[in-house]
C-alpha cells in the first residue's frame, strides 16, 4: 500500500478531532486539548500540514512540518499520526517513511527532527527503523502531568 501527502482540508480535521485511542496511547487523544483542535482548525490549506492518504484515498493520518530551530538556523521538525484504528499493525515505518521522503521532497531538508513521549515505545521503534537517533530530551507539562519526550533526528 502506498502512502501520499496531500494539503489538509476541512473534512480531513473534523475527522482528526474525533479520533481517540486506546490505553496509555489516549495521550494523544485529539477531542480533550482545546489547543490541539484549535491548531488543526487554523491548518486547514495552510503550509506544511497536510493529511496522509492511503491508494484509494482514504485518511488513513496527518503531519506537519515546522522549524525548531533558533534564528537564523532553521531545524525542521516534523510532527506526525496515523488514524487509531491502524496503528499497531505494522504499518507505521511505511507511513513514516513516506512522510519524512514526501516531505523531504516538498521542503528540501537534509535534516529532519521529531519528539516522541518515552513511554512510547512502539513508535521509537519506528523510528529507528526509519534511520532516526536520539539526540536528547526534554520534559514538558501537558494537562498538568510532566512527561519525559525524547529528541530523534535523522541526516541525509
Amino acid at each position: 500500500m502506498m502512502y501520499k501527502l496531500r494539503k489538509r482540508t476541512k473534512e480531513d480535521v473534523k475527522e482528526f478531532i474525533t479520533w481517540t485511542f486506546d490505553g496509555v496511547y489516549s495521550f494523544y487523544d485529539n477531542n480533550i486539548q482545546e489547543e490541539k483542535i484549535n491548531g488543526f482548525l487554523e491548518s486547514v490549506d495552510s503550509a506544511n500540514y497536510y493529511s496522509v492518504i492511503n491508494d484509494q484515498g482514504n485518511l488513513i493520518g496527518n503531519c506537519e512540518f515546522f522549524n525548531v530551530g533558533e534564528s537564523p538556523e532553521e531545524v525542521i521538525a516534523v510532527g506526525v499520526q496515523m488514524k487509531p484504528s491502524l496503528t499497531g499493525k505494522g504499518n507505521g515505518l511505511r507511513f513514516v517513511q513516506a512522510i519524512i521522503e514526501q516531505g523531504r521532497e516538498l521542503l528540501g531538508y537534509d535534516h529532519l527532527e521529531l519528539a516522541v513521549v518515552d513511554f512510547n515505545k512502539r513508535a521509537i521503534k519506528v523510528y529507528e527503523k526509519a534511520g532516526f537517533n536520539t539526540k536528547g530530551n526534554f520534559q514538558n507539562d501537558i494537562r498538568g502531568k510532566d512527561y519525559n519526550f525524547i529528541i530523534m533526528e535523522k541526516d541525509w
